[in-house]
């Protein structure tokens, strides 16, 4: 190979690596848009299905950290102290992970199914709750992420969460 072809075939393997990486669920994620396609004992007003769109600017966005770790994934739910939920991965792969976040202070938890659709992360959650010995489905929706160049937690947890921003 000449002179020439060494830069030309390094910036060629960069781009390959910047490809690989955008194809894995590794990185900052926040929400784009969430919809509800379920809620029990709902009120005649309340709608479904319909994507409600969400500003990118937001101060409480809904804000993820995925990365590699050893043997699998890891997840870092930003808007929520890990002090009061705790967050654990059931199962991960480069274009899927589903996750459970529980509050400390709650029998309920939300179960997260996420995976990569196209340049999106698109998540399917359930909240669900114990009742009379059984788990009953309090409420399931819908949404969708977008990858950021970078996250972080903006100030300390308010009700609403702990304020992100992300860019």
């Amino acid at each position: 190979m000449n002179k020439r072809g060494i830069p030309v075939l390094l910036l060629f393997s960069l781009a390959c690596t910047a490809v690989q990486a955008q194809q894995t669920i590794e990185g900052f994620w926040q929400d784009v848009a969430g919809r509800t396609t379920f809620k029990r004992n709902a009120l005649p007003a309340d709608t479904y299905g319909a994507w409600n769109e969400r500003e990118l600017d937001a101060t409480y966005p809904q804000a993820k950290l995925i990365r590699k770790s050893a043997s699998s994934f890891e997840l870092t739910d930003l808007n929520y102290d890990e002090s009061d939920y705790s967050v654990r991965v059931v199962h991960a792969e480069a274009g899927r992970i589903a996750f459970v976040r529980k509050p400390s202070w709650s029998a309920c938890r939300m179960e997260h199914d996420c995976r990569l659709d196209g340049a999106e992360l698109f998540c399917s959650m359930q909240n669900v709750c114990p009742q009379d010995g059984r788990d009953v489905v309090e409420w399931r929706g819908d949404e969708r992420y977008i990858r950021r160049e970078h996250c972080q937690r903006d100030g300390s947890a308010q009700m609403q969460g702990i304020p992100v921003k992300c860019r």
